[in-house]
């Protein structure tokens, strides 16, 4: 499981603007992507900052810096115009992700599926998904009103993402 982008609409934020970097309209860049090799071919993006306004900038540059990385966008030329962006995430749509290995979701793509057993009934929701160097866990709003934490293990979960759903192993005291 990749923890990669969030999931937005029909859009994904790939990385968020931080503080301003120096004096020509740099800002830090903190990347919400596994493949942050993408930000190289990135020419421009949705911007969403903290308010929910969006617009779409140009990028001039986007480059590693020490452990960090930074962006420049186009015609954004002092620290004071890119701190109006601080916090701000980078949108793409979201048929632009980068593929993934075979078995392997971004989360986005987990949030949302509804949950049935092997038996066949819904259980609920996956409402978020918790990364772990294990595994992940899938959390699950339950239709009882409450919620089931259930690893992302394959000997347990099995996923159908065209139909929607995440079959769950039935295992006592998993869904309780």
């Amino acid at each position: 499981m990749s923890p990669g982008p969030v999931h937005r609409e029909r859009y994904v934020a790939i990385g968020r603007v931080l503080k301003p970097r120096g004096l020509g309209g740099e800002a830090f860049l903190h990347p919400l992507t596994d493949f942050p090799e993408r930000f190289q071919v990135l020419r421009k993006a949705l911007v969403e900052k903290p308010d929910g306004n969006r617009v779409t900038l140009g990028i001039d540059r986007v480059r590693n810096c020490g452990r960090r990385m930074a962006i420049k966008f186009l015609d954004i030329d002092t620290p004071e115009k890119v701190a109006l962006f601080r916090g701000s995430e980078l949108l793409v749509p979201a048929d632009e992700v980068f593929p993934l290995p075979d078995d392997t979701y971004y989360v986005f793509e987990i949030v949302g599926l509804k949950v049935v057993t092997e038996a066949g009934p819904e259980v609920g929701r996956v409402v978020d998904v918790i990364t772990h160097p294990a595994n992940d866990i899938y959390v699950v709003r339950r239709e009882d009103g409450g919620e089931s934490l259930i690893p992302a293990a394959r000997d347990l979960v099995r996923i159908d993402l065209a139909g929607g759903r995440l079959f769950v192993k039935s295992v006592d005291g998993l869904l309780d």
